[in-house]
């Protein structure tokens, strides 16, 4: 009978994962039977009717403090971003992302050669803010430059920017404009702009810049092609050297740049709609255009649209509204300035 309880005890102790409980088992079961010695096949029996429905119901598993099973940790770099992407995704595992964690885990893969964790590191170091992240242009430069010697255009373009800008490191708009052009000629409708700008307003071959900018206005990005289409308008209505004044091609880059939602854009279209020139006078659509500019906050539309309403009928009322937002905004901006 020792023996055999020892068997049993041992053999419990592997099922449950604890040596009280299997001693509470092999007890139990042996003093229900007088200890006449029942033997392994007796106590065996037990575990149906005590060891396994009783101990579970009773929560004695437990207090063996046997922990849950653990999630095999990612062992290859594709493995490491994909972890990231499922700590940064509230799911039923757990309620809220992990930005800490997911933070270890995409530097490993970064590190480990991942060109998507390579721009994402480096975007959330350009950006800063995220998960308590500081900005920091310098180490944001470093992870960009991994993930452009691995062929990534998008990585050039951010150099590109950080470098023009400086940010956190030497200003370097020589070698800014080679990430941008490299970026462009990748098809990269940001760097488009960017270099198209850079050419006209630096002084460098305005035609040249002007076939970049019209790439980007070409682009499948909204806001980057509304923004080169103002850009266009802008050299158009002023001309530059090698790029004729043309003022009909300007009010058609105005009118994509408006309709694209650029406040700028949106105000000078609406002054050519409202008084006749450089586009057919349609005032009713040059008021839309002066509204949606205002909305966004653009002083110069606000004053323009205060003035136009109060010369028309009926239209005192808007015009009051606007100029009291206009009031709130100025003693806004004023406040700011007074401050240390």
């Amino acid at each position: 009978m020792f023996m055999g309880s020892c068997v049993l005890l041992l053999l419990l102790q592997h099922v449950f994962g604890c040596w009280d409980i299997s001693q509470q088992i092999v007890c139990w079961g042996g003093g229900l039977l007088g200890g006449g010695g029942c033997g392994i096949m007796c106590c065996m029996k037990m575990l149906f009717y005590w060891g396994v429905m009783s101990a579970a119901a009773a929560g004695v598993l437990g207090s063996c403090g046997r922990q849950e099973s653990t999630r095999r940790e990612p062992q290859s770099p594709q493995e490491m971003y994909e972890r990231v992407r499922e700590l940064l995704q509230p799911n039923v595992e757990h309620d809220a992302s992990d930005f800490e964690e997911a933070m270890v885990w995409l530097r490993r893969a970064a590190e480990g050669g991942v060109l998507q964790a390579q721009t994402d590191l480096g975007g959330i170091y350009l950006e800063g803010g995220k998960g308590g992240v500081k900005a920091d242009g310098k180490e944001a430069l470093v992870w960009f430059s991994k993930a452009a010697d691995q062929g990534s255009m998008e990585a050039l373009y951010y150099m590109g920017l950080i470098l023009k800008r400086g940010m956190d490191v030497p200003q370097d708009e020589e070698r800014a404009l080679v990430c941008w052009r490299r970026a462009a000629e990748g098809g990269v409708a940001e760097a488009q702009l960017g270099l198209g700008l850079a050419l006209v307003l630096a002084g460098g071959d305005a035609r040249e810049g002007v076939s970049w900018l019209q790439k980007a206005a070409a682009a499948a990005a909204p806001k980057v092609a509304a923004q080169a289409a103002c850009a266009l308008g802008n050299i158009f209505a002023k001309g530059r050297e090698g790029v004729a004044r043309d003022m009909a091609e300007a009010a058609r880059w105005y009118a994509l740049a408006a309709q694209g939602g650029v406040a700028e854009a949106q105000l000078v279209y609406a002054l050519m709609l409202l008084k006749g020139e450089y586009a057919p006078k349609n005032p009713a659509e040059g008021l839309r255009f002066l509204r949606l500019a205002a909305g966004q906050e653009s002083l110069p539309a606000m004053e323009l649209l205060v003035e136009w309403l109060r010369g028309t009928d009926g239209g005192a009322a808007e015009a009051e509204a606007w100029a009291k937002r206009l009031r709130a905004l100025r003693e806004g901006a004023e406040s700011k300035r007074a401050r240390p």
